[in-house]
């Protein structure tokens, strides 16, 4: 069976890739950037003519969409062209060319539901805040149009690390403070909770969602557990056997900042007919910290 992931050298995309070659599928793949393998094709997926192209050439049995700029200071037009009109080309071009993946899964995000707190549901009413959610809600809209078409699952990942991640996000930059033995770091408000989830628990239900039956759903990615910088913090302190002063830096305070913010996973775990994610927090710090992915 062929895999084709848009966005492949990305984060998600690197694991992704690894875990379902692992399950013996043939797994291509596209990137903004110049490709590093041969399976890898640089593709501008708000480019019609480059989509049709990769899409003829490689007519995949499934196809998962993880391009996306998600960087909230992003240049907005760039923002809402790549992550609404990209999946539009996808989606179009297989229309056009007649194609018809046995499932396509879209990633949106957590984004949509806003600053609301609590356990989300999928049923919760979505108020994004920002363009990059408004993007994905605009996205996950435009993409119920094709239901009818083509095989579509959307998806809304909540927080995920791992390994690998890029050190402007969270917990990688609070890990590498703690490997390079720093004596300081500046954080923001360290008693907010929010969910810090195993990329490879979130690559697995990809996986699973890939192949399985369903059609015309949404899935929160999520295991409804959630964290403070200073739960974070003190289990870094025991991993490591370094202890780091945390200085609050005003520029990181968010006003009205939600205090616990976390998905409901029912309708993930009865799918996947599990209780919990397999990887604890402890682990998932404990792997970043060793570079162990």
């Amino acid at each position: 069976m062929r895999v084709l992931i848009t966005g492949i050298e990305g984060f998600t995309g690197n694991y992704l890739e690894k875990f379902l070659v692992s399950k013996n599928f043939d797994v291509y793949g596209t990137t903004i950037e110049n490709p590093t393998k041969p399976t890898h094709f640089k593709c501008d997926i708000t480019s019609n003519n480059k989509v049709q192209d990769i899409l003829s050439r490689l007519k995949p049995n499934y196809i998962v969409n993880l391009a996306a700029i998600s960087f909230v200071a992003a240049n907005p037009m760039k923002m809402y062209e790549v992550n609404v009109f990209g999946v539009l080309n996808i989606l179009d071009a297989l229309v056009t060319l007649k194609q018809s993946p046995k499932k396509i899964i879209l990633a949106s995000s957590a984004a949509v539901y806003g600053n609301i707190g609590g356990s989300l549901s999928e049923q919760t009413p979505l108020n994004p805040v920002n363009h990059y959610g408004n993007s994905k809600l605009a996205m996950e809209n435009m993409a119920r149009n094709y239901f009818e078409k083509l095989n579509i699952l959307i998806v809304r990942p909540f927080n995920y690390t791992g390994f690998g991640q890029e050190n402007h996000f969270l917990i990688p930059k609070i890990v590498s403070h703690f490997r390079a033995k720093k004596k300081t770091i500046e954080l923001g408000n360290t008693h907010v909770f929010r969910e810090y989830n195993n990329v490879n628990d979130i690559v697995e239900a990809y996986a699973k969602l890939m192949t399985s039956d369903l059609n015309a759903e949404v899935f929160n990615l999520c295991s409804g557990k959630s964290y403070s910088i200073s739960q974070i913090i003190s289990t870094l302190v025991e991993e490591s056997n370094h202890n780091i002063e945390v200085k609050t830096n005003p520029k990181f305070v968010r006003k009205n900042e939600i205090v616990d913010l976390k998905g409901d996973p029912t309708k993930l775990f009865r799918f996947l007919g599990i209780g919990d994610f397999s990887n604890s927090i402890k682990d998932t710090l404990y792997s970043i910290l060793n570079k162990n992915p």
